[in-house]
């Protein structure tokens, strides 16, 4: 898009500098993609997410060039659609209603569903650890997809999910009872793949990708995430794993628990289903 800025200038004038990054992409394979599009894609990535640690979003939509990285975060912030704030020595990247905006056009020019949700601001700060360590699951799910030629089209936040089935639910239970509130209520969670549990209260994963094998294709299967924290207990984390959900942990304390908790899984099946859930997309959790 014209809107966005085209930092070759920029760069020619910096190209010096920028030899000695280069070192520390020795033995990568080069991406051609444009830097506009590289933009384009932060942008969105950034709205959609809702937060996004700089060094993630430098990490998988410039290679991880700290050079290039911090080029374009700084266009999209004095483009006025970014804000990156100092969040305890770690940066934070969030879309400015400006950007939201931008990306709601931007979105679906790059292959998103037209109804993609994007966010602008800062969410609750007590949610903050968890909505970075998301945007790096995705990231991961994303690359797992698209390694078996799946694109993403969609991602629903929790927050998203949990409204949209509440506030239709409501409505029909207000005008028709309890009884056709929850038919409605297991009819949405069938048709977007969310497990119900043994008491028919919805178990919800903290965000779900959709993914289709053409830019406009039909949505051709879907993915569960959860985030897992080491405060998870083993129950908690055997139902998510049961319910099929991709499990990723929200940093390495939280991994190593996330691993013995699995691992104790595994032994007492005995046929090691467990340990498989880690990355619940490899172990067919999309039956395509």
């Amino acid at each position: 898009m014209s809107r966005f800025p085209d930092p070759r200038d920029d760069l020619r004038e910096a190209r010096s500098r920028e030899r000695g990054h280069r070192r520390e992409l020795a033995g990568r394979e080069p991406e051609r993609r444009s830097f506009q599009d590289r933009l384009q894609a932060s942008l969105v990535d950034v709205a959609v997410h809702r937060a996004v640690a700089s060094r993630d979003l430098v990490k998988h939509q410039f290679g991880g060039h700290p050079f290039a990285g911090a080029r374009g975060i700084d266009h999209l912030v004095k483009a006025g659609w970014v804000e990156e704030r100092d969040h305890h020595g770690t940066k934070i990247l969030t879309a400015t209603d400006a950007g939201r905006r931008t990306a709601d056009t931007v979105a679906p020019q790059r292959g998103w569903d037209s109804e993609q949700r994007t966010w602008s601001g800062l969410g609750k700060e007590a949610d903050l650890k968890h909505d970075l360590a998301l945007y790096r699951a995705v990231a991961e799910a994303r690359d797992l997809l698209e390694a078996r030629g799946l694109r993403l089209r969609r991602i629903r936040l929790d927050a998203e999910m949990r409204g949209e089935i509440m506030r239709r639910t409501e409505a029909v239970r207000a005008a028709r009872g309890k009884a056709a509130a929850d038919a409605l209520r297991e009819e949405i969670a069938e048709r977007l793949q969310l497990p119900l549990d043994d008491k028919g209260a919805i178990l919800w994963p903290d965000a779900q990708i959709e993914v289709a094998r053409e830019p406009d294709g039909p949505v051709e299967g879907r993915v569960n995430i959860e985030i897992t924290t080491e405060h998870y207990s083993r129950a908690q984390i055997a139902a998510k794993s049961a319910a099929g959900f991709a499990l990723f942990p929200s940093g390495a304390k939280a991994g190593r628990h996330l691993a013995n908790a699995l691992g104790g899984l595994s032994s007492r099946s005995g046929d090691g289903a467990g340990a498989g859930r880690r990355g619940g997309i490899e172990d067919g959790l999309l039956d395509l």
